[in-house]
């Protein structure tokens, strides 16, 4: 059942919110994955992903040593999977356009490679908690615009519905309430995390405390990678209804996170909101006034595609060609005997090289239709046509 309803909120038919930002700069959504344009110490524009949940700012390696950047000293830092190890990068400064964010910034360089896989794209930096501590900052879907506004003298005027927010490990949380498929009913905190590429994923205390994994009906298990290199253990279940404020969805996609480390292994957050909530909204950030406000827009569809061809593409180590990275134990994938490793040549006739990951997503879990696709093993290539059905 892929229908979904948001109850209780204004539809609006633009945005209403009208005070002057002091820069903006275009907003690029590429899967679940937000991105603007940042210079580092003069350079020429750089795309981050734009992640509330970072409380450090992350540049690549590579990167930062093609700029020059000094290498300071090695330290280890936590993601939200776990521990990952790079080079604390002294005295910089990063700019918006022409806004200064801060002048006297330290950035964490660390290798971007498996995430670029991943996602499917060049990612030169992830920014969070060092641009959000001074400046109001507007997610405009609706116009595909990042504004930022002075953090001092913000004032909201829209009529989008106002949350109170507090900060914990430099990220911002909210309350919510989720009424699992027994009907119980539980109310926590969870981290609002735009670099998150998830609906709502539950903590690994808080999931285990609650018997969460069996209160989801039909699910099945993946693997997920944060920043750190790790791949850690998810549940993908549904929920009844998943509520904060007063915008609420029915029969919810979920993940529940098994990790110990890490934001998802926090002992007192009930788990995390990720962009594939957030994305249906312009999302107004106000840290000054302790605030998050939500305007639902017009590209709001309400509607998210689950997995349903059974298993999980990326690109290759040499980021030329997409491969299967992961078979599920359930689904159509599995029973046509496509094996982790593949390169996936073409989807309906399509070659599958010039599509972008997010595009062959679409076409890959469009429930109730079918894909022919061919893919290439270690000798022979493979056509294989799979009828596609959600796998929860």
């Amino acid at each position: 059942m892929k229908k979904l309803i948001t109850l209780g909120f204004l539809s609006l038919s633009g945005i209403l919110f009208a005070q002057k930002p002091l820069t903006t700069t275009p907003l690029v959504l590429f899967g679940d994955h937000i991105f603007i344009h940042l210079s580092v110490d003069g350079s020429d524009p750089l795309d981050f992903i734009f992640d509330t949940g970072d409380g450090l700012t992350v540049i690549d390696t590579e990167v930062a040593i093609s700029l020059n950047l000094q290498l300071n000293h090695t330290k280890k830092e936590t993601s939200a999977q776990g521990t990952i190890k790079g080079t604390l990068i002294d005295h910089n400064y990063i700019k918006l356009n022409d806004i200064l964010l801060e002048e006297d910034i330290q950035v964490y360089a660390t290798s971007l490679d498996h995430l670029e896989l991943s996602i499917g794209r060049n990612i030169d930096g992830i920014i969070g908690y060092d641009l959000l501590q001074h400046y109001g900052v507007m997610i405009d879907y609706t116009n595909s615009k990042f504004n930022l506004y002075d953090g001092e003298t913000f004032n909201y005027t829209g009529i989008g519905e106002k949350l109170s927010m507090g900060l914990e490990k430099f990220s911002p949380f909210i309350v919510a309430t989720t009424t699992l498929n027994n009907g119980e009913t539980i109310t926590g905190q969870y981290f609002v995390n735009t670099g998150a590429g998830t609906t709502v994923d539950f903590n690994t205390k808080f999931a285990n405390t609650n018997g969460i994994v069996d209160k989801t009906g039909n699910h099945y298990s993946y693997l997920v990678k944060g920043l750190s290199y790790d791949e850690t253990l998810h549940y993908e279940g549904r929920v009844q209804q998943f509520q904060f404020g007063k915008i609420h969805y029915e029969n919810l996609p979920i993940g529940i996170s098994q990790v110990k480390k890490g934001i998802q292994g926090h002992k007192k957050m009930a788990g995390i909101i990720g962009n594939r909530i957030l994305k249906n909204f312009n999302v107004i950030f106000d840290y000054t006034n302790e605030s998050i406000y939500f305007e639902r827009h017009v590209k709001n569809s309400n509607i998210f595609q689950v997995n349903a061809c059974g298993f999980e593409i990326q690109l290759d180590k040499d980021a030329e060609n997409v491969i299967v990275h992961r078979v599920y134990e359930i689904g159509p994938a599995r029973g046509a005997g496509l094996k982790e490793g593949d390169k996936l040549i073409s989807v309906n006739g399509v070659n599958a090289a010039e599509m972008t990951i997010p595009e062959l997503n679409r076409l890959l879990n469009e429930a109730g239709t079918s894909v022919e696709i061919i893919t290439k093993g270690y000798r022979m290539e493979k056509k294989v046509t799979l009828e596609l059905k959600e796998l929860i």
